[in-house]
Parts: structure tokens; sequence; C-alpha cells
């Protein structure tokens, strides 16, 4: 892993969130870093509404630590990986290439965001559009969440496909259901 700690290691903090390993009730993250800002952040939580019980701490601590879990956790990631992995490779032989090979969501390239935004939003799909990362200028994507993908990827894929490119006739309907 790269990080801008080992530069500036009095400036930089590394924060690890379980809520989506571990289901989003804990709420929890692992905050690390030098003494100074950790202090920082512990007290302005304590004064905060935003402390975090000592029992759903002590839970994630038995969670990850726990043998069964991490292998519930390693497992779920590898299923996530797959979903992940199966939908870009059936994009790219679409000639639809998003890059990159980790998280629970696609960066899909499309001409226009409207766009396609409109024409999935029609066939039943919800998608982010990418101007919602960007404060300034950037090329035109989608966040495509791929964590609830099970079957029909050859189908959503066309879907996907079809709503990245403005060349197509929208007329045609490239999906029918038998």
């Amino acid at each position: 892993m790269q990080t801008l700690g080992t530069i500036l290691p009095d400036r930089v903090v590394f924060l690890r969130s379980y809520s989506k390993s571990h289901g989003p009730d804990l709420r929890l993250a692992v905050l690390g870093g030098a003494a100074a800002l950790i202090e920082r952040a512990r007290v302005y939580r304590t004064f905060g509404s935003g402390w975090t019980s000592r029992i759903l701490q002590n839970c994630l601590a038995h969670l990850l630590t726990d043998s069964h879990t991490r292998a519930l956790v390693a497992e779920a990631g590898e299923t996530y990986r797959a979903r992940r992995r199966t939908l870009a490779e059936a994009l790219a032989a679409r000639g639809v290439h998003t890059g990159g090979t980790e998280g629970l969501s696609l960066w899909m390239p499309v001409e226009d965001e409207r766009s396609a935004l409109v024409t999935l939003a029609a066939h039943g799909v919800a998608v982010v559009p990418g101007g919602r990362y960007f404060s300034g200028p950037h090329e035109p994507f989608l966040r495509v969440a791929t964590n609830r993908l099970h079957e029909h990827v050859d189908e959503v894929a066309d879907l996907l496909a079809f709503a990245a490119f403005e060349e197509h006739d929208r007329g045609q309907p490239i999906i029918t259901r038998g």
C-alpha cells in the first residue's frame, strides 16, 4: 500500500471502516496515526454525539479476532470480488473498460452521464453519476454497485454498455425477456 504517512507521519491518519465488512449496525472504524492527531480526534468524539459505546467496540474487537467470523468475512470478500470481476469482464467484452480491481463498485466510463442515467433509470437500474465525486472537470462516468449482482450478468452488462455509448439507436431495445 502506498501512503503519504511515510513522508508526512505527523499529518496523516489511517482510517479503516468495518461497517461494510462486519455490518452497518456497528458503524465503527479504527483510526491510526501520530499520537497528537489521534488525541485530537478522541477529544472531539468524546464531547460530541458521535461517541461509540464500549459494548460495540468490544463486539468489533471480538469479531476481528474470531476465526469463524474472519472466515465468513474472507468468503464474502471473495464473493464480492468475483461479482465485480464478472461484470468488469462482461463489460470489457462489450467494449466498456472499467479499470481498477478493488471495491464494491465499478467506475464505468460513459459518453454522457445524464443520458446514461436516464437510460438506466428507464430500465429500473439505479447508478450514481461520477460528477458527485468531483468538484471540477472530469471525464464522464458512472459508479455501478456490484455487491448485489447475483445473476443475469449478461443482461446487466448489455444494458450498461448500451447506456455507456450515445451513438446507439435509442428506439431499439437491447434486452428482451421471454
